[in-house]
């Protein structure tokens, strides 16, 4: 059974095109599938659309599936160390690249958070931002899209060709 760990952008992307298969993702996070770090669940709930509530739900049905970094056996740790190695700039062979704290949150980021995350649970990253992605790469982390995470959750039926079956 794979763990994931969904950026915001991921969430409210698939929020957005599978409102119906969101329900999947409830099932999946009550059992342990998907996790949430904090950061990442204080974002969501600055929102007031349904998908903060949703979220909140989430937590209340299995407060496991947000994690808290104090309370994971070296996540503070490693947290500090991806925050240190590519808050400010990921550097790939000789080319440099923004870093996390280049986003719009600035430092304020979670995206070290989910790759701390990631990498003591031994969890799959789901996040489409490039800096996110490289830092995966680096670090080892599977990472994939939210399109790729819709498919292996299956959160859509494919629409099948005329004529075909």
């Amino acid at each position: 059974m794979e763990t994931y760990v969904p950026d915001a952008g991921a969430l409210i992307d698939l929020h957005r095109h599978f409102r119906a298969g969101f329900r999947k993702l409830g099932k999946m996070a009550q059992q342990g599938q998907i996790k949430i770090p904090e950061g990442i669940f204080r974002e969501l709930q600055r929102r007031t659309d349904s998908l903060s509530k949703i979220i909140e739900r989430w937590s209340q049905k299995n407060s496991d599936c947000i994690v808290q970094i104090a309370r994971v056996h070296n996540l503070a740790g490693e947290l500090a160390r991806i925050e240190r190695q590519y808050g400010e700039q990921i550097v790939v062979e000789a080319k440099v690249y923004p870093g996390f704290w280049h986003s719009p949150a600035g430092r304020k980021a979670a995206d070290g958070q989910l790759i701390a995350v990631a990498k003591v649970l031994s969890a799959i990253v789901v996040s489409d931002d490039r800096a996110v992605r490289l830092a995966c790469m680096l670090e080892n982390i599977p990472c994939v899209g939210w399109t790729e995470f819709a498919r292996r959750a299956n959160l859509f039926t494919q629409p099948r060709l005329p004529g075909i079956e």
